[in-house]
């Protein structure tokens, strides 16, 4: 009989909140980012998306809503699917499947209510993001196409 290896799977959220300036003069999107802390099992300081790991019960819309409100404090309260994608986890058996989202409305003012996962966090206009040491090589694409959703929804969201 064949040894069986368990491979763990993991069903994550990331939530890109976007905003757009009030400055006239300056119209370009701005993201939120959070810095992991330098002690994170998976990439270490580096910025990433806001998110995690899905509970059980939990569909991703509802992890979305919860994780973001326990990272910076705010409800999301409009957003749009930016697909997923499903990898390996370094060094690890098993994959992990992210879901994501631009979110485009909230109530409250981000602030960082997660230091242990999050050194800090902080608002980057959309290039300087994209020249930022990132979590996945894909996420320049995918903060674009972020600002991109959120340029066709309402300009806002509370700053």
């Amino acid at each position: 009989m064949e040894d069986m290896v368990e491979t763990e799977e993991r069903v994550c959220v990331g939530a890109v909140l976007v905003r757009y300036p009030a400055a006239r003069d300056d119209d370009s999107p701005r993201v939120l980012l959070g810095k992991r802390a330098a002690k994170r099992a998976f990439y270490p300081g580096v910025w990433d998306v806001l998110g995690g790991h899905l509970e059980a019960g939990e569909t991703a819309e509802q992890a979305l809503v919860r994780e973001v409100r326990e990272e910076v404090g705010v409800t999301p309260t409009e957003w749009r699917s930016l697909g997923g994608y499903r990898e390996p986890l370094p060094d690890e058996d098993g994959s992990i499947e992210i879901h994501l989202y631009a979110v485009t409305a909230w109530t409250g003012v981000p602030r960082n209510r997660s230091p242990e996962e999050h050194a800090e966090v902080s608002w980057f206009a959309l290039e300087d993001a994209c020249h930022l040491a990132l979590a996945h090589p894909a996420y320049p694409g995918i903060l674009r196409r972020a600002a991109s959703e959120a340029s066709g929804a309402e300009r806002g969201g509370a700053a």
